[in-house]
């Protein structure tokens, strides 16, 4: 089940590939494709739940393209800000909001999990929110931090 998760993944950015997009089009296809194909598989068993994870995939990836194609860098950079400051500053299951005065791009950040990764390392599971226009993303993520220094969202954020 997860080498198809991985080939659906694989597919779905590389029917992108003959153009140019941008990181935030690649990340959104990217969780949109995990996000639906995990729900697809949700339903169906044997080749059934195959078929549901393929077209979960397709129409998460589709989702979440549309999505990352309408992020503008000041819309990321607002959110990676927000995200740091609830890292820093609310407790597990509280609810950060923000929004970028600039475009109307809003969304919300709730860290769910804080935990000690070894090495004088802490890190926080968060899920987080954006709007954009008409379209709602949903992601979960990971932030963490050595030695009391500034908080570091995962790369695929």
């Amino acid at each position: 089940m997860k080498k198809f998760m991985a080939m659906t993944v694989a597919l779905s950015l590389s029917a992108c590939s003959g153009s140019q997009i941008d990181p935030g089009q690649t990340v959104g296809t990217a969780v949109g494709t995990l996000i639906g194909g995990f729900a697809g598989g949700q339903f169906g068993g044997g080749a059934g739940q195959i078929i549901f994870m393929a077209i979960g995939g397709v129409v998460g990836a589709s989702a979440g393209y549309t999505i990352g194609s309408q992020l503008l860098p000041s819309d990321v950079k607002h959110f990676r800000n927000s995200a740091k400051l609830a890292m820093e500053n609310t407790s597990d299951g509280q609810l950060l909001n923000w929004a970028n005065p600039t475009t109307g791009v809003a969304g919300t950040i709730r860290p769910i999990r804080t935990y000690y990764a070894g090495q004088n390392t802490y890190c926080r599971d968060f899920e987080a929110t954006i709007a954009v226009n008409a379209d709602i993303g949903e992601a979960s993520a990971r932030a963490c931090k050595v030695a009391g220094g500034a908080w570091n969202l995962d790369s695929k954020v």
